[in-house]
């Protein structure tokens, strides 16, 4: 699906394509860094520094998660209001990170 997108695809559909894979690469860096956060949390044995510094990557991490959310759904509403031919939802997603494990798994 890339390698016929990068050949055959207009700019509206490559743009909306790493738009997308970049949300998701963010999405997954955000669960990655709750997960982390979760980490050092239970191995933080009582040290309040390390606590704080647990809950304040999960906290941040969190809120990247939502950012992440909310930049899909504005670059959609925005692309209908303007309309754009931009068509991101996610089984395009879906479709691109099967494409790109597929890729990798090679």
């Amino acid at each position: 699906m890339l390698k016929d997108l990068l050949q055959n695809g207009t700019p509206m559909e490559i743009f909306a394509t790493f738009i997308a894979l970049a949300l998701v690469a963010a999405s997954l860096l955000c669960l990655v860094f709750i997960i982390w956060g979760g980490i050092t949390f239970i191995l933080s044995a009582g040290n309040e520094e390390k606590i704080k510094q647990a809950v304040h990557t999960i906290r941040y991490a969190i809120i990247g998660l939502f950012v992440c959310f909310i930049a899909f759904f504005a670059v959609s509403w925005i692309a209908r209001i303007l309309d754009i031919p931009f068509r991101l939802d996610f089984s395009t997603i879906v479709n691109l990170m099967q494409d790109v494990f597929t890729s990798l798994s090679q």
